[in-house]
């Protein structure tokens, strides 16, 4: 079979257009994600109180005494032995936080700038540090409040630094894999990564009348695509809890109490995950309720507090 010119051209072009839209249709789906912290569970300088016991040998030379005397050293033996067990379980009991808020994309909120600047200038090699990026992710969160839309926490407890570590790397993971691109990491600060997308820097180059132009095309092309997703992981020592969240209060009220728990004296590792990490990208409702639905499930809490 022959093509004619005038037919090749016409496959070019379908072909052009069919490419065209992929590539759209992939920068549209993806997700970018921002990643920053650090983790410190094999560095931690603090060991656990050990407790022993009087030596059998030093009974042996009153073995005389009889055995009321031994019956009640026994039991005496047992009793310390279980109190000082309790305690020292109770003293290496971990609390792995996982706290994420659901924020609105809608024009004015800067959450994203903030969150790109406070990766940008952290130190994640230390606790010190990680405790700061942390302390003020949670103050620029605060100063957002008014763009919260939902809010969901859980912490578990686990009784030694190895379940706490697994339990926090679990957690990170899961967050992590839900990016399609992570385009700012600084974890550990182990060569840090920033990546921008094509659109990111043709939006960057706009001028102030071709960025209001962009924006209403955006408005008017994806009303959905409206989300920001700010997650935040903690593991410290002690057994902690936090507040329930079914309104904006209780979500600050989580914050402030989460801030009191991230001393660098207590903390084993923190992560701060947002999606997504480019400024001119929001999560549509698909892609909240497909990858975070106690947050979906949250909103329809915190639609409904908010009219009582």
């Amino acid at each position: 079979m022959i093509f004619s010119r005038k037919h090749v051209s016409v496959i070019v072009l379908l072909l052009i257009v069919f490419l065209a839209i992929t590539w759209n249709l992939t920068l549209v789906s993806a997700s970018s994600g921002g990643v920053m912290g650090g983790s410190f569970f094999d560095s931690d300088s603090s060991s656990s109180e050990s407790y022993t016991t009087e030596s059998d040998s030093e009974y042996e030379e009153d073995g005389g005494r009889g055995p009321m005397v031994f019956f009640m050293i026994f039991v005496f033996g047992v009793f310390l032995v279980g109190f000082c067990s309790n305690k020292d379980a109770n003293g290496n009991t971990i609390s792995v936080f996982k706290l994420q808020v659901g924020m609105s994309g809608e024009a004015g909120c800067s959450i994203q700038r903030d969150l790109t600047r406070i990766a940008q200038a952290a130190n994640t090699s230390s606790r010190e540090g990680v405790s700061y990026l942390l302390k003020d992710t949670i103050q620029t969160l605060d100063q957002h409040h008014g763009y919260f839309t939902a809010g969901y926490s859980s912490v578990e407890h686990k009784q030694s630094k190895e379940d706490g570590e697994k339990c926090y790397n679990q957690l990170s993971n899961e967050e992590r894999s839900k990016f399609d691109e992570e385009t700012l990491v600084n974890v550990n600060n182990n060569n840090m990564t920033i990546r921008r997308s094509r659109s990111y820097d043709e939006y960057a180059m706009l001028d102030s009348e071709e960025t209001e132009k962009f924006e209403k095309e955006k408005l008017l092309s994806g009303p959905d695509n409206k989300y920001i997703v700010v997650t935040v992981l903690v593991a410290a020592k002690g057994a902690h809890k936090l507040p329930n969240i079914n309104r904006a209060e209780d979500l600050k009220e989580v914050l402030q109490k989460l801030k009191s728990l991230i001393s660098s004296k207590y903390l084993f590792a923190g992560e701060v995950l947002w999606t997504p990490q480019e400024e001119d990208d929001t999560l549509s409702d698909r892609q909240l309720l497909k990858d975070y639905p106690q947050l979906a499930k949250s909103m329809n809490i915190f639609l409904v507090k908010k009219h009582e």
